[in-house]
């Protein structure tokens, strides 16, 4: 999962000139995420450790990135 949201990431980052602050995932993908980052504890960590706000929905086939001008907000798992 790191690994593809890496390529993700650096893929956004080439495209549009500037770096992603935003990841969406689903549940799954979050359970998986947070798996392969066991050592990170707590999800603010986490999103510094990533260098993007996480958005959770359910609704979500594959994970994506984005950018937003709007300030980063505390993270919250949902």
């Amino acid at each position: 999962m790191l690994s593809y949201l890496y390529r993700l990431a650096t893929r956004f980052e080439n495209e549009h000139g500037y770096r992603a602050n935003l990841l969406y995932l689903n549940t799954s993908h979050y359970a998986q995420l947070r798996s392969e980052l066991a050592a990170i504890k707590g999800l603010g960590d986490m999103v510094q450790f990533l260098g993007m706000e996480i958005v959770v929905e359910g609704g979500i086939t594959h994970p994506h990135v984005s950018y937003t001008i709007l300030e980063s907000q505390n993270a919250v798992a949902v």
